[in-house]
């Protein structure tokens, strides 16, 4: 007995890929759709990964797109949304009827969500410090400023945080790693958005949170490092698993125009993440 592939198969792809919680998250919803659908993990190394994904349109209906190719997704498209114009970088892709890529930021939604349920809705005139100035930042730089936060990026390069500030958000204050600890003592939130856990690297001392929160866009393993230094430093550590079935759910409408259960795809990833720890 043979059994039928399925008629159209969807995928996330980055580097590094083998932690992606997004395969359990959109097979379940596919599975609890009755979909004929198939979603899996691509690891594509490349420095520019705009024309593999181009060729992906081929056998591809959508894709999502994580660390390091974000920006790569936005040039590999003919069309894009207004979001991920607007934060010069694409989460999610979906083939066009003449088979190209359309692009789309649900990011902006997911990071929105998490950042809510960790801070609160009002940061406006609030103090927040952003770590981080890659592809993954734009979507919390582009929220933040539309929250009006006084918000201050904090990058490695701080030219490259400049940039960052220019492009989407220029009131933001930049300033280099070595300047964390001043300025988050007086942060309302801070939020990481570099991919240090991936490496295992830490960030620099932390000044006491005093219950504050601290929210790192990345989950798991990959968020451990940086979360147990906020919480050793006495700040209430977030990750970034509620932003990652967000933006899930927002991309998994594009495609198929369903809303899914995000409560409980949220769980089986908190699950999932703690039985790989």
């Amino acid at each position: 007995m043979t059994t039928r592939p399925p008629s159209t198969l969807y995928a996330v792809v980055g580097d590094p890929i083998s932690h992606s919680l997004s395969p359990l998250i959109h097979n379940r919803w596919i599975r609890e759709a009755g979909l004929d659908a198939h979603y899996s993990a691509i690891h594509l190394q490349a420095e520019d990964a705009t024309p593999s994904l181009k060729l992906l349109s081929r056998d591809y209906s959508g894709l999502n797109i994580t660390l390091p190719h974000k920006i790569a997704a936005l040039a590999a498209a003919d069309e894009a949304s207004t979001d991920a114009k607007r934060v010069g970088a694409a989460n999610t892709l979906v083939r066009t009827s003449s088979g190209g890529w359309s692009a789309h930021n649900t990011d902006v939604k997911g990071f929105a969500e998490a950042l809510k349920s960790a801070a609160g809705a009002n940061l406006k005139g609030e103090p927040v410090v952003l770590i981080g100035a890659g592809g993954a930042a734009r979507a919390a730089v582009l929220h933040l400023a539309m929250l009006g936060a006084d918000l201050c990026i904090v990058n490695r390069s701080q030219e490259k945080a400049a940039q960052l500030a220019k492009d989407l958000a220029p009131a933001a204050r930049t300033a280099g790693l070595d300047q964390l600890g001043m300025l988050a003592e007086q942060a309302a939130v801070v939020v990481n958005s570099a991919s240090l856990g991936h490496s295992g690297a830490s960030l620099p001392t932390l000044p006491p949170g005093r219950g504050r929160p601290f929210l790192d866009m990345s989950y798991g393993k990959a968020a451990e490092t940086v979360l147990n230094q906020a919480r050793l430093a006495g700040w209430t550590p977030h990750d970034g698993l509620r932003m990652l079935v967000g933006q899930a759910a927002a991309a998994f409408r594009i495609w198929f125009n369903l809303a899914p259960d995000t409560d409980s795809a949220r769980d089986a990833c908190r699950a999932a993440a703690a039985a790989r720890s």
